[in-house]
């Protein structure tokens, strides 16, 4: 028999407390955030069929030809574990037939096979919201704003919001063909991914890290040199209400992000303390998406942001030595009864409590009360039981006191508080 493999697989990460306690506190923050804007939480699939991510993201993306984890079932279907978000979303509003319009947000795991680094996981964890049925440029900022306020709200100060417009299906064709022109001349620059690109999508020869397909690209036509009165107005828009929000933010020419289904406005944020791997997570316009799926003519705005890398650009706040929990200690057989009864008492009154059914001597207690790093001991013994109270030992600071039994849960709540 082959040997059980004991580490975790490549690319993947055991969130391990306190750093897991750290990551519910970002999702809440997050959650937070989306229902003070509207938005209702959806979950989708951990896996979709692959055709749903093929469709929405292009053939041609990096996506789709070198990141998905795609795999047959044993029905032969094709399936795939879900890149992103907002394709997912897209099909479950379509076939569940939500009212439109409509305010979404998603939390979870998301794959991509890539080269793991500080940062970048191949299981990661993301955030994101959607507004599907609204088209107007203020949504847009809206959105922008919307992650810009929650990396505030988690002490990131060094975040800086980029900001684009790659036009509509009316007038991305004229760019597409200058910059077809424009890279021909200079085939022998770019690298075998970008001599595909300039053939199915050059647009996407601007999101190459390859540094000679980005030297040859330095004065190539850009996106708004080509928009329509529509979508310059659309995007005059977006910044002006960015402005009136006082949201510091700065043009970039070259931000298209990396999937075949953003028109119109796209962003990014990015963070000056992660090194190569900058993004904190961006988003954009998508009013073809819902069409394309076979959905009325529906606009929609969406972003996306990555948790690991948040938590790395977040300031750590310190750790409490003593959680909020209390451990009930019982000194004899006799007295286990009533420990479970108090320590349902005090999860009944909403406060974390728990017992060591396994440890025969009080010492032990004492011992599991300190792995759990409890903030408090509630000891029940003979003396307390025939008085009618119990004994309140704070481990933070080794004080024990007499509380009265029908006090216990307000005595306790003030020790935490304190």
């Amino acid at each position: 028999m082959a040997e059980l493999k004991q580490s975790r697989p490549k690319g993947t990460q055991d969130f391990v407390p306190p750093v897991s306690g750290r990551l519910v506190q970002v999702e809440n923050v997050f959650r937070h955030l989306a229902e003070l804007g509207g938005y209702q939480e959806i979950v989708t699939p951990t896996f979709e069929h692959t055709e749903v991510f093929v469709k929405s993201s292009g053939e041609s993306s990096d996506v789709v030809t070198k990141e998905m984890y795609s795999f047959k079932d044993r029905g032969e279907r094709d399936l795939t574990l879900r890149p992103e978000g907002t394709p997912g979303v897209v099909r479950a509003v379509l076939e569940n037939r939500l009212r439109l319009p409509c305010r979404l947000y998603y939390v979870g795991p998301f794959f991509r096979y890539g080269r793991p680094q500080k940062g970048r996981f191949r299981e990661f964890y993301q955030v994101g919201v959607e507004a599907l049925g609204e088209g107007s440029p203020l949504t847009d900022a809206e959105i922008i704003y919307f992650g810009y306020h929650f990396f505030e709200s988690l002490g990131i100060r060094d975040c800086t919001t980029q900001v684009n417009s790659i036009g509509c299906r009316e007038c991305r064709p004229t760019h597409r063909e200058a910059m077809r022109k424009f890279l021909v001349d200079r085939r022998e620059q770019l690298c075998a991914d970008c001599l595909v690109r300039l053939e199915r999508n050059p647009l996407r020869v601007f999101d190459c890290k390859v540094e000679t397909c980005r030297q040859a690209v330095q004065d190539a036509p850009t996106p708004r040199q080509y928009l329509c009165p529509a979508c310059k107005a659309h995007h005059e828009q977006v910044l002006a209400e960015l402005n009136r929000r006082g949201l510091p933010h700065e043009a970039n020419d070259r931000l298209v992000r990396g999937l075949d289904y953003y028109n119109r406005t796209t962003f990014e944020y990015i963070s000056g303390s992660l090194g190569a791997q900058d993004s904190l997570g961006g988003g954009g316009r998508y009013d073809y998406l819902i069409e394309d799926f076979g959905g009325p003519d529906t606009p929609g705005v969406g972003v996306a942001i990555g948790l690991e890398r948040t938590m790395l650009a977040a300031p750590v706040t310190p750790t409490p030595v003593r959680r909020h929990l209390a451990f009930v200690v019982w000194l004899t057989e006799a007295e286990m009864g009533a420990a479970q009864e108090l320590a349902d008492r005090l999860r009944a009154d909403g406060i974390a409590a728990q017992v060591d059914y396994d440890a025969r001597k009080v010492k032990g207690q004492f011992k599991s009360a300190d792995a759990a790093q409890a903030a408090c001991c509630i000891i029940i013994g003979p003396d307390e039981l025939a008085k009618g109270v119990y004994s309140l030992k704070d481990l933070a600071t080794g004080t024990q006191r007499e509380v009265p039994s029908a006090a216990v849960s307000a005595e306790v709540r003030a020790l935490f508080a304190g």
